[in-house]
């Protein structure tokens, strides 16, 4: 049996001790399953998705685990050099991007650009759903921070994920505010990581989901 588990810093465990130390693998102890862990700090959903259809390509995993970024990150290529993108302004990239980057950062506050950036990430992520369910192949999403706040707030078509997507449309069923709930403070507020006991709790939450499957 083994896991595969992808997302970000957060399902990379960053400042909580690494992937040892993350949810993924105290799940995959409870299973007794064989631990894969394919985050990468400050990546786009685009890139978990690419990661995830790689590793199907020579894999099956027997449950799939994935915590989704924000939806404003990217993924640039340049050459055969690929840039996670975010909105912090101070991304290193080619010096041919950095005129292009510093208007995508004006442009992704705004509005319209967040919610275009969720529109896209929904039907990718819905897309990605739908692969795994025609592989037969069981899995769990959560989202880590941000949830489709632009469907909830102006009755936008829901997708009916069953009980593969822990309530992607409620912002207290994303990782970090369900643990902020729970009375759990960031081991890093500058990047909202939380530390190691915090993974163990949320592990303790997911486990149930994933019997399930």
């Amino acid at each position: 049996m083994n896991l595969y588990v992808n997302g970000d810093s957060h399902s990379a465990g960053h400042d909580a001790g690494g992937p040892l130390h993350s949810y993924g693998k105290h799940i995959a102890d409870w299973l007794s399953a064989e631990f894969v862990c394919d985050a990468v700090a400050g990546c786009s959903n685009d890139s978990i998705i690419s990661r995830t259809q790689a590793h199907l390509e020579n894999n099956t995993p027997d449950y799939i685990i994935i915590g989704w970024s924000t939806w404003e990150r990217e993924t640039w290529r340049h050459g055969d050099i690929s840039y996670n993108i975010t909105a912090s302004g101070t991304d290193t990239v080619h010096p041919e991007l950095r005129a292009q980057y510093k208007q995508w950062v004006v442009d992704s506050a705004t509005p319209e650009f967040q919610h275009r950036k969720e529109e896209e990430n929904h039907i990718k992520i819905w897309q990605l759903h739908q692969l795994l369910k025609s592989k037969n192949i069981p899995h769990l999403f959560f989202n880590c921070y941000s949830h489709f706040y632009y469907v909830t707030t102006h009755n936008k078509p829901r997708y009916d994920w069953g009980d593969r997507y822990i309530d992607p449309y409620d912002r207290w069923s994303t990782y970090y505010f369900w643990l902020e709930r729970k009375g759990y403070t960031p081991a890093n507020p500058e990047f909202y990581h939380y530390g190691a006991d915090a993974h163990a709790a949320w592990a303790e939450f997911l486990l149930p989901h994933i019997k399930k499957l």
